[in-house]
């Protein structure tokens, strides 16, 4: 391992990384069910002060996902960044489920929160938006060290 390149990483505190997950709007969200994963790319808002981070996800009534999400006792969430020499992660666990019905965001806030809605084959008619959240139980962060 003497000729392999590497580079040092730090933690990260609280601070930086609410700052980072601020500035992120992306990321892998990563379920489980009866021994399969299942991680799909997702657009995500941090909500500090919530302790929670809260995902859009579209449904067309034929995707697995939200079977994952019904099964899954504990989700994982992870958003990155590399920059050349700098790079970083966050890695975010905890329980996942449909917000309640009374916190239900409109269009108007989900337009401004998440970038725009990523469709394939589905008909704009048929798909349902489906809001979670994922309570946040354990929050770790790395960077580059300096």
């Amino acid at each position: 391992m003497e000729n392999v390149r590497y580079v040092y990483t730090v933690g990260m505190d609280d601070d930086e990384i609410a700052t980072r997950l601020q500035r992120a709007d992306a990321g892998v969200l990563s379920l489980a069910a009866d021994g399969r994963a299942y991680a799909i790319p997702v657009h995500v808002h941090y909500d500090r002060a919530g302790g929670r981070l809260l995902f859009r996800l579209s449904d067309d009534g034929h995707s697995e996902k939200f079977e994952f999400v019904e099964s899954t006792d504990e989700a994982t969430f992870t958003s990155y960044g590399d920059e050349g020499e700098d790079s970083w992660s966050i890695v975010a666990r905890g329980e996942i489920h449909r917000l309640p019905d009374d916190e239900l965001p409109d269009d108007t806030t989900l337009n401004t929160v998440y970038r725009p809605l990523r469709v394939f084959d589905e008909d704009i008619a048929d798909i349902e938006l489906v809001p979670l959240e994922l309570v946040l139980g354990e929050l770790t962060g790395r960077k580059t060290a300096r």
